[in-house]
């Protein structure tokens, strides 16, 4: 039977055991959307994470937290301007910007109130965190050394509060203490966890200590460091600096966090080797089922077409023929369903594609080159793996007694 006649006869067959073909192509389908899912997802929340903390821990910058960080929960917070300006002076890091966290608080802009985290930085911010201004002007030196009443807004704080028209020159309500708008900040949108960084007011961090925190603390700070080849021993001498500043005897734990880039990349590439295992566990389970289907629906569909494969053989078919046929119409089906799952699969991207990119700053989704040929094997191999044992058993068949 030659290649032609052999394709024709297997789609004819599909087509013919409709729901057989139905239930083997939706395991394959699973499979092949679960795979592309997975690893599109991964890859683009990587790229994301890369992409947050290089912005939020550059190569050329070392952060300085009390406690154990912004996530490690309130800790001590004992990190004091002094230590900030004692680091300053013994390693020569003269460009920083200071941290003050208060949370969110409740602000009154055009209309009713609005919960909006607010944090205190200095002028030197735009410099060192590179976030500058958009609309308006950032707070200077004076307004620093003056604890003076000034805010920057993110945009989506500024969207909140004053819909509509812009909120430089306009008054807000921090706790029913008055602020005037000097600028919106550049937008930065979501963090990977789905926070906005869009919606916060930034005040000067002598302000916020007077005003809302009631304490001289600091929550963190910002070293831009001139020669990046000098980072992680910069980051190192400034750790024993501050234990002595603290008073930390040898053997007993920081009371504070360094962190660089490297250190943070180190940290992301260690939490994301589970993540790394397990999509392609995950895939490859969903696609070890869809083989254990494809066997067992295989198995009964030879054996509801014995007479017809014991016909085929008292005229003159081979058993290679017979095998051959069935591989092809695994394959043709596994095809099919690889297909279809794909197109399901950038279906979901673009329905869900908006909630991504809104809450988690994930972009246009759509299925990566790389996964689509992963899921395409995949479906392959999970076909063969299931229908050639079958196919084998069909060829093997006695014509005589298949025809009984």
């Amino acid at each position: 039977m030659n290649g032609q006649l052999l394709a024709r006869s297997a789609l004819v067959r599909l087509w013919r055991y409709k729901s057989r073909s139905f239930f083997t192509g939706l395991a394959i389908a699973l499979g092949v959307v679960s795979t592309v899912t997975l690893l599109t997802l991964e890859g683009r929340v990587r790229e994301r994470f890369r992409l947050f903390l290089e912005d939020a821990y550059p190569a050329d910058g070392i952060v300085l937290f009390a406690g154990s960080g912004p996530m490690g929960g309130p800790g001590r917070r004992n990190l004091r301007l002094e230590d900030v300006e004692t680091i300053a002076a013994e390693t020569g890091l003269d460009e920083w910007d200071p941290l003050v966290m208060v949370g969110f608080r409740d602000v009154r802009g055009d209309g009713a109130a609005q919960r909006v985290s607010i944090v205190g930085g200095s002028h030197r911010a735009p410099h060192v965190r590179r976030r500058g201004a958009v609309e308006g002007a950032y707070f200077d030196a004076a307004d620093v050394a003056s604890a003076a009443r000034v805010a920057l807004l993110g945009t989506t704080a500024a969207g909140k509060l004053f819909p509509g028209r812009s909120p430089v020159g306009e008054r807000v309500f921090v706790d029913n203490l008055a602020f005037e708008v000097a600028g919106v900040l550049e937008p930065r949108g979501a963090d990977p966890h789905g926070g906005d960084r869009d919606d916060v007011i930034v005040v000067p961090y002598t302000t916020l200590q007077s005003t809302l925190s009631r304490s001289t603390a600091l929550s963190g700070v910002m070293f831009r460091v001139a020669d990046r080849t000098r980072v992680e021993a910069l980051a190192r001498e400034m750790t024993s600096i501050v234990r002595a500043e603290h008073g930390i005897a040898a053997g007993q734990p920081d009371d504070f966090s360094v962190f660089t880039s490297a250190s943070m990349q180190a940290m992301f590439r260690h939490s994301f080797r589970t993540v790394q295992l397990f999509g392609p566990l995950l895939s490859a389970t969903l696609f070890l089922i869809a083989a254990l289907v494809v066997l067992t629906l295989g198995q009964l569909g030879v054996k509801a077409r014995r007479r017809e494969i014991g016909l085929r053989r008292a005229v003159g078919a081979r058993g290679r023929d017979i095998e051959t046929q069935l591989v092809i119409e695994t394959l043709a089906l596994s095809t099919l369903a690889a297909l279809a799952g794909l197109l399901l699969a950038q279906t979901a991207f673009v329905v869900l594609g908006p909630l991504a990119e809104r809450k988690f700053g994930l972009g246009e989704l759509t299925a990566s080159p790389t996964a689509a040929i992963l899921a395409l094997l995949g479906a392959w191999i999970a076909g063969l793996a299931g229908g050639v044992w079958p196919a084998r058993r069909a060829a093997r068949l006695d014509p005589i007694a298949a025809l009984r």
